[in-house]
């Protein structure tokens, strides 16, 4: 997208005229710009509602318009040109908090993001640590207040290390799962474009539960089970999984034990930042089990086309077609 499309839509979208596929590609530019930069952690003085946000952008705007007083003419023009990129992604992480459904009840909550091809680690003020893996997202708040300690896994994949209190459990909301323990280590993989949710537990107890069936009881998980949930059918299958197939993305390893191939191929994209496009018939529903450690992503490449029998070209810097 030009830049002038870009500053389109953001007038569209703080005039409240943007349509839901405008939004969406405001969106994806955010994505397409986080990628490029450092992760970001965001701090925002309560948990806002809609109309809060709303305000909150509207306030920016009328400041930076009060800095910059642009001719009649071409005035919404130079006001977009005169604010920075990184204003707009400020206003736009405000969009990402508004729109997802779960937050922390209240408090200052921040929100941290694993840019794609980088992992990040996280120190949470419990004294727990939680690993994001690649194109990931964890919104938390700044103190734990009341008789929970909350996040939520807006999206992609986290390993977590809690710190162990009894009277406080630790919950993880993670898409449709609510995911809750006392101290324990455990990986929860939920992105957007994997049509699973996957819990495994790396050391002691872990509480599964389908939001939607708040009045079933939480299925336990012990060491080195794996939840696997269908978001189509919400049925949680248990599978046992070896240690080392647990969270080596955080030691930068790759292990997929009798994965689809498609969940694999998704898996390199956002290690090594490519898009990558199957246009061979059935490919999909292909499973693999590999290990990989740091290879480029060519032979990676070579080693899965000979395996299962594709053909692969580089379309352009960042997009790999399978055929």
């Amino acid at each position: 997208m030009t830049q002038e499309y870009i500053r389109l839509l953001a007038r569209k979208f703080f005039e409240g005229t943007a349509s839901e596929e405008e939004k969406q590609l405001l969106h994806e530019w955010y994505d397409r710009l986080a990628d490029d930069q450092s992760p970001e952690i965001v701090a925002t003085p309560k948990a806002e509602d809609a109309a809060e946000v709303r305000d909150r952008m509207h306030a920016n705007l009328r400041s930076r318009q009060q800095q910059h007083k642009p001719s009649k003419r071409f005035g919404w023009i130079q006001r977009f040109t005169t604010w920075s990129s990184a204003a707009a992604a400020i206003v736009l992480i405000g969009f990402w908090l508004w729109t997802h459904e779960r937050k922390p009840a209240t408090g200052d909550v921040r929100l941290v993001t694993a840019p794609l091809g980088k992992t990040v680690r996280v120190n949470l003020p419990d004294g727990s640590h939680i690993w994001l893996n690649a194109g990931s997202a964890l919104s938390y708040p700044v103190a734990f207040k009341g008789k929970t300690r909350e996040v939520v896994l807006r999206e992609g994949q986290a390993f977590f290390d809690i710190a162990h209190d009894k009277a406080k459990p630790f919950i993880v909301h993670a898409k449709t799962l609510d995911i809750t323990v006392l101290g324990t280590s455990f990986d929860v993989k939920a992105y957007k474009n994997d049509p699973d949710i996957k819990v495994t537990v790396k050391t002691g107890k872990v509480g599964v539960q389908v939001r939607d069936n708040p009045g079933q009881p939480a299925l336990m998980l012990l060491p080195a089970e794996q939840a696997v949930v269908p978001e189509k059918t919400q049925k949680i299958q248990v599978n046992e999984i070896s240690k080392p197939a647990i969270a080596p993305w955080k030691d930068n390893r790759m292990v997929f034990e009798d994965e689809l191939l498609v969940e694999v191929l998704h898996a390199l994209e956002r290690k090594y930042n490519q898009h990558i496009v199957i246009e061979k018939p059935g490919l999909s529903a292909e499973k693999i089990s590999l290990t990989l450690d740091d290879q480029p992503m060519n032979d990676v490449l070579k080693v899965l086309g000979f395996s299962k029998n594709f053909n692969y070209s580089q379309l352009n810097d960042s997009t790999i077609v399978i055929r």
